[in-house]
């Protein structure tokens, strides 16, 4: 049996710097008793640097109200957790929505999260916090498209099908995979 949740290491780098990002900024939340340091996530050019500490305020304004009304935090991994949580691949596509400008699937993809109305609200405006930060860095996240018709289905390659079609935004069942065959005299024993 195959395991369903992704993998760090089968994202995109836009992905998992997403992630890293929510990792570290959950864990501050956690161990700082509500206080965000923004020395150890600074990046270097100035531009960012407000960028990023908007989107560290706005997170540290989420998680103050999640406090305020005693809600458990986010269920997310450790820094060194390999597999994604629900609650990570739920932001990751709340982020990639944030940074196509589609702002109902935003909401869509965190209420699975975040039901409560005034905890939801913060934690939207901190993810479109978070979209514009990674795009002022360079890093932009793969969107998933939707189903293309059936007159433009596509054709791949089966090598890393699995993480190209994630990158991608490929529906597999509408896409046909030329799979490797090997001829019976050439086939292992």
């Amino acid at each position: 049996m195959t395991d369903a949740m992704p993998r760090l290491y089968d994202l995109s780098p836009s992905e998992r710097l997403t992630v890293r990002l929510l990792r570290r900024l959950s864990a501050q939340w956690t161990t700082g008793q509500g206080t965000i340091r923004h020395a150890t996530l600074l990046p270097a050019p100035a531009r960012p640097r407000a960028a990023h500490a908007t989107m560290a305020l706005a997170f540290h304004d989420a998680f103050s109200r999640m406090a305020h009304l005693c809600l458990p935090g986010l269920a997310v991994g450790t820094s060194g957790t390999a597999r994604l949580t629900a609650t990570e691949q739920s932001f990751l596509r709340a982020t990639a929505a944030a940074q196509q400008g589609r702002m109902p699937e935003i909401g869509t993809a965190l209420h699975r999260v975040i039901s409560r109305p005034s905890v939801h609200a913060r934690f939207v405006a901190a993810v479109k916090m978070l979209g514009a930060y990674l795009a002022s860095t360079g890093y932009h996240l793969p969107y998933t498209r939707p189903h293309l018709p059936a007159e433009e289905r596509l054709v791949l390659g089966g090598a890393c099908l699995l993480t190209m079609s994630r990158w991608h935004g490929l529906d597999i069942g509408t896409t046909r995979v030329l799979w490797p065959r090997t001829k019976p005299e050439h086939a292992a024993s």
